[in-house]
């Protein structure tokens, strides 16, 4: 990848295009040649800013595990009410819609990108299921969730699994009307998940909130 001190307007629109491709078609079948037909560049112009397709997923990676934490840093500055919670669930869900073909491609993508399995290892379970623990420990420490040590460290684990697997009972290109539809379902059983922990001086508006999701 070219080095530089800021991404330009070309490397920015080609990770663009090649999120859509990806999305659209699949990450198997779409090549750096697809891309920059896309374009309407050479693949030689391309090649100026991206050595190969890995590194164009690489950064679509990154860009994709920075949402997810900025998603749950809003929720750990707005985690005085069920109500933000959950809304952070539904912007978190419709993140991953934006970069569907990533959770449905990892462990093939694993096989042969090695460095993006590795930074997987560091970013996406260490970094994002660290911030999803202090949400929870923080929702804990405010009498929301009544949960031990062991019990939150579950929590986050099934709760990443059902975000992140969420996305793959979804077609590939699913309606506006579909995917509201979908992503009520998806926030329904995160809810789900904390609903046994919910204690019961919040047994109320969560029930409230939940509703809103049956």
């Amino acid at each position: 990848m070219r080095k530089s001190g800021t991404q330009s307007e070309t490397f920015n629109k080609i990770v663009e295009a090649s999120l859509q491709l990806f999305n659209q078609e699949g990450e198997r079948v779409i090549t750096t040649n697809h891309i920059a037909e896309r374009m309407n560049i050479s693949t030689g112009k391309l090649y100026y800013h991206f050595r190969n397709k890995e590194e164009i997923i690489n950064e679509l990676y990154h860009r994709y595990v920075k949402g997810m934490a900025e998603q749950l840093s809003a929720a750990l500055n707005h985690n005085n009410s069920i109500e933000a919670m959950v809304m952070a669930m539904e912007k978190t869900l419709r993140h991953i819609w934006s970069f569907r073909f990533l959770p449905k491609s990892l462990p093939s993508l694993f096989c042969v990108n090695p460095q993006l399995e590795e930074e997987h290892q560091q970013l996406s379970r260490g970094q994002l299921n660290s911030k999803l623990g202090q949400l929870f420990a923080s929702l804990r420490e405010q009498g929301m969730l009544l949960v031990d040590d062991q019990q939150l460290a579950h929590l986050v684990q099934h709760f990443q699994m059902v975000q992140t697997g969420w996305v793959n009972t979804i077609k590939q290109n699913a309606s506006a009307a579909e995917l509201d539809k979908l992503i009520q379902s998806g926030c329904r059983s995160l809810m789900f998940l904390l609903a046994p922990y919910v204690s019961p001086r919040f047994q109320s508006p969560f029930e409230r909130v939940f509703s809103r999701y049956a």
